[in-house]
């Protein structure tokens, strides 16, 4: 089961009248991550104390789950390609120095007992070490992680659904989102909402409708930055691959190998 089926399942036992504490206790939490749990607990408290419809809250989570594990399953296979290079690459040095072993050339062993090759094995560990801290350091800054810019305008939008003004169903949301993610809403999506609350006064447009489209659109821009990170990630693992990963393997395989064959001459 996914999450979003998870949360399915509370929204129809609460349109078959169940009370919104038995219906939250059937939550399968363990189909759900870390983040996801805070997402829901977050929606179910803004809509339960503004009091707006929780099942349309919940409908609207569904769809957001949906988006995001689609989205996240793309992220994950464009994150696979340039980590599986960068773990290949760095492998070769030691595929190398093995298979030199396994064809009885003793590389490693004729190496050490020369001055030149301990030197070679020496810098080729250094730069492999580099190479690998390097490449797991842009790795880990690129990898995609859990996260929901429009979890807030959702918020607003459930306490306005409820009545609230839209100064209340901010504050509301506000501080629903400090307790739950430990950190208040960003200044940019204040920003978003405030603008939103403009246009709808000028224009008569329904402010929940400009805040659920800006915030799919906020998601959508963090799925965007986030492929387009991944893209020039597997253009930026060339310069530590290229600058250590390369010669160690010259300095860890070609020359220890170069060193046997000549010492077997």
């Amino acid at each position: 089961m996914s999450a979003e089926l998870a949360v399915m399942e509370i929204t129809a036992l609460l349109r078959s009248g169940t009370s919104a504490t038995v219906a939250k206790r059937q939550l399968q939490t363990k189909e759900l991550s870390e983040f996801q749990v805070k997402q829901f607990q977050f929606i179910w408290e803004v809509a339960t104390e503004s009091g707006g419809h929780l099942a349309l809250a919940l409908d609207r989570l569904t769809e957001v789950f949906r988006a995001q594990h689609r989205q996240f399953a793309e992220l994950g296979i464009a994150f696979a390609s340039p980590k599986a290079t960068a773990n290949l690459i760095l492998l070769l040095p030691i595929v190398a120095v093995i298979f030199s072993e396994l064809l009885g050339l003793s590389a490693l062993g004729s190496s050490l007992e020369t001055a030149l090759g301990v030197i070679s094995i020496g810098l080729g560990l250094l730069l492999l070490i580099v190479a690998r801290i390097s490449s797991l350091r842009m790795l880990d800054k690129a990898k995609p992680r859990e996260a929901d810019p429009g979890a807030f305008l959702d918020a607003v939008a459930i306490g306005l659904s409820a009545g609230l003004s839209p100064k209340a169903a901010a504050a509301l949301a506000r501080t629903k989102s400090k307790q739950q993610f430990v950190e208040d809403v960003p200044a940019d999506q204040l920003t978003i909402f405030w603008d939103a609350v403009n246009v709808s006064e000028q224009s008569g447009v329904a402010l929940n409708g400009l805040l659920l489209a800006r915030a799919d659109t906020l998601r959508h821009r963090l799925w965007s930055n986030d492929r387009t990170r991944l893209a020039k990630l597997s253009i930026s693992l060339l310069i530590p691959l290229g600058l250590a990963a390369l010669p160690a393997f010259l300095f860890l395989a070609v020359v220890p190998v170069g060193i046997g064959l000549f010492r077997a001459i």
